[in-house]
């Protein structure tokens, strides 16, 4: 039998309601939760083979939909600029200003880049330099 330990956190206010809710709609307890999104985090396997198999059942939807769809990871939208900056703004608004989330953000919201691909940390920083020197010239 495995050890555990007892650990206390604080959760930030505005992700509170969508922590009790993501617990909820997953049958489980917030314990058991907070391990899986852990191990996700850590990369690790879970140890119950019902939730390895769920998982991999999950995976091979999402490539099935890619394969339907288009290529996997791609947003299915192409890029459109005004789109993405009203994510970007949005995003900002809510005072989330990270690269990472922006990015994350952008492809939720199903828009490619310039070049037809999901956006990254790296590239939307070098778009958002490309649109400041844009619209310092304009």
């Amino acid at each position: 039998m495995s050890k555990s330990l007892s650990v206390t956190f604080r959760v930030p206010a505005e992700l509170v309601e969508s922590f009790t809710n993501a617990v909820s709609e997953s049958g489980n307890d917030k314990t058991a939760w907070l391990v899986d999104a852990i191990r996700h985090k850590l990369s690790q396997p879970d140890n119950n083979p019902d939730h390895r198999m769920i998982a991999l059942v999950e995976r091979m939807e999402t490539a099935a939909a890619a394969l339907i769809s288009g290529k996997q990871g791609i947003p299915p939208h192409p890029y459109n600029e005004a789109a993405v900056l009203q994510v970007v703004a949005d995003t900002i608004k809510q005072g989330l200003d990270n690269g990472r989330v922006i990015a994350q953000r952008i492809n939720e919201a199903g828009y490619q880049t310039r070049a037809g691909k999901a956006w990254n940390k790296d590239i939307y920083s070098a778009w958002k330099k490309l649109i400041s020197v844009r619209n310092k010239r304009d």
